[in-house]
């Protein structure tokens, strides 16, 4: 089988580049679904949303050495505890910043979620990068009505470890770094499978999402030590009640031009 390159250009000035003969997956216009979880993109004024770009103002802090974090891992220690959730409206939130170019890398091969969130639904991704079924240009995505690009996870493989260990993975990520300011990237929970450590070495970070009344102490515990080996940025509480205070502010604060009557019930799923 041929093995494409990991990065193609354009067959030329003012050409469309082509794979097999087939054109970029950034050619097939796509967009967000309709999904009440995508806050960011459905409520930009809610009391949700502003804490994910407060989120993201912290994350925009210097490392110690004085450079920027550009690569952000987000995981979580086990399934359903909304790490897909926030990887979207995070991501979003980065990319209404203008003068920076936002990624967000699907990078759960074993159960992709990212995906689902977009229509129609890309088929290459990561996994045909990693194997060199297909070159970087060829898979990444731009989604309509935002300036975010995706880099979708891809066919499901049998090993998925096994490829993110390859030799390729720093490759493709020194040239994401190049291409784009921000990248978030979604990974397996930490306690049952140890992908999100392997990509945490590639990255700037890591941010573990937990639960509220769910995620136990003994779970956060072995994330943690699951994530020692890279930098673990912090931790996102999800599925929290907002405060009187929330409430109050984006009730009635006629400052605001997109008010918003906070409802408590709009926490975070999946």
């Amino acid at each position: 089988m041929k093995r494409f390159g990991i990065f193609s250009g354009s067959g030329g000035e003012g050409r469309t580049p082509l794979v097999a003969g087939v054109p970029l997956g950034g050619i097939i216009p796509r967009k967000l679904i309709d999904d009440p979880h995508l806050l960011v993109a459905s409520s930009p004024g809610s009391p949700i949303s502003e804490r994910y770009r407060r989120l993201r103002l912290k994350l925009d802090v210097p490392n110690q050495e004085g450079g920027p974090r550009q690569v952000i891992v987000v995981t979580s220690a086990i399934p359903e505890e909304g790490k897909t959730t926030t990887s979207l409206n995070l991501a979003l939130a980065m990319a209404e910043d203008r003068d920076r170019r936002t990624l967000l890398v699907d990078a759960d091969l074993r159960r992709p979620s990212v995906t689902r969130y977009i229509t129609p639904q890309p088929t290459l991704g990561l996994s045909e990068v990693l194997t060199g079924a297909a070159p970087l240009d060829h898979v990444l995505v731009e989604v309509k009505s935002s300036r975010l690009t995706v880099l979708p996870s891809g066919a499901a493989t049998p090993n998925p470890l096994e490829l993110l260990q390859s030799d390729y993975l720093g490759g493709v990520f020194a040239e994401l770094r190049r291409r784009f300011d921000r990248i978030i990237v979604d990974t397996p929970p930490t306690v049952p499978f140890t992908d999100a450590a392997v990509m945490n070495s590639v990255a700037d970070g890591a941010i573990l999402v937990v639960r509220a009344r769910k995620t136990t102490r003994p779970l956060i515990e072995r994330a943690r030590q699951s994530l020692a080996h890279g930098v673990l940025l912090g931790v996102v509480l999800n599925d929290v009640e907002f405060t009187v205070i929330d409430r109050y502010y984006y009730q009635y604060d006629d400052y605001n031009p997109r008010r918003y009557a906070a409802n408590p019930s709009d926490g975070e799923a999946k």
